[in-house]
């Protein structure tokens, strides 16, 4: 009951995206990719989504090659936030939300309705079903696309998959926890999530497993306690941690000063 990346590697115009990179990502964890930009985060949760088409290897979702599943079911099993958030859409919040249950056309209204207001009121967007998208925030736009893709899997057996890229980056620090604390419930519930973020202090806080990402390649794997306190880190990111003792989060880190390290290979 896992999704699997295999062997996957994608290249595009001679730049290597994904390379050979081999993972599997378990129910009941929240699995946090990190690395600096351009590492093949993105690359690598858009190929688990059956997004990406790797040049080689594959995605197993619970055995079955994930390619060979039709469009509907897919939706059906796995829901994606994208790392670009559409700002301009003619639709009322609900109706943003409710596009999440689209695999599921044909259901009774009424469920579908209680599906939209319990993602709405996970998301803190219930007092604004009736408001035009294009009126929001950006902090709150993106509130609403988290309840679409909570929306989309409302009441799904487990596991199912949540594939979230860069989900905070639109929240202030209140936002930031409460998504987190989010998908950490969709772990514990026995649903499959991978998420990336860039902030390592709060995946130090929430994470379970970490993927470090360099250049395409899984670099180092691992608890939070593990993979933050490796020196590899310093290398990939090209900056110097100092690292602070949290009993509440285990190698949690603070930067410090001059980001020049020896041998580093930072990302651009």
């Amino acid at each position: 009951m896992s999704l699997a990346a295999l062997q996957l590697a994608r290249s595009d115009a001679g730049h290597r995206r994904i390379d050979q990179v081999t993972a599997t990502f378990e129910p009941g964890r929240l699995h946090v990719l990190i690395g600096p930009n351009g590492s093949g985060k993105t690359s690598l949760l858009q190929a688990l989504a059956g997004d990406l088409a790797p040049d080689a290897g594959r995605v197993a979702w619970q055995g079955e090659d994930l390619s060979h599943l039709d469009r509907r079911r897919l939706a059906r099993v796995r829901a994606v936030l994208p790392q670009q958030m559409p700002e301009h859409l003619p639709y009322m919040v609900a109706e943003i939300i409710e596009l999440g249950r689209l695999p599921w056309a044909g259901e009774a209204r009424a469920t579908t309705r209680a599906a939209v207001l319990r993602a709405a009121q996970s998301t803190g967007v219930e007092e604004y079903l009736e408001v035009p998208y294009n009126r929001l925030s950006g902090g709150q736009r993106a509130r609403v696309q988290l309840a679409r893709v909570l929306a989309q899997l409302d009441g799904v057996p487990t596991p199912a998959v949540f594939l979230l890229d860069e989900p905070t980056a639109y929240f202030d620090p209140y936002w930031q926890h409460v998504c987190l604390r989010l998908a950490r419930e969709l772990a514990a519930a026995g649903h499959i999530v991978v998420c990336v973020l860039h902030e390592l202090n709060l995946a130090a806080q929430y994470a379970d497993c970490l993927y470090l990402m360099q250049a395409g390649r899984l670099v180092l794997s691992g608890s939070p306690e593990a993979v933050l306190n490796d020196a590899r880190l310093d290398r990939v990111y090209g900056l110097r941690f100092s690292r602070l003792t949290d009993p509440d989060a285990p190698g949690s880190i603070l930067l410090r000063g001059d980001p020049a390290v020896e041998g580093a290979t930072p990302q651009d």
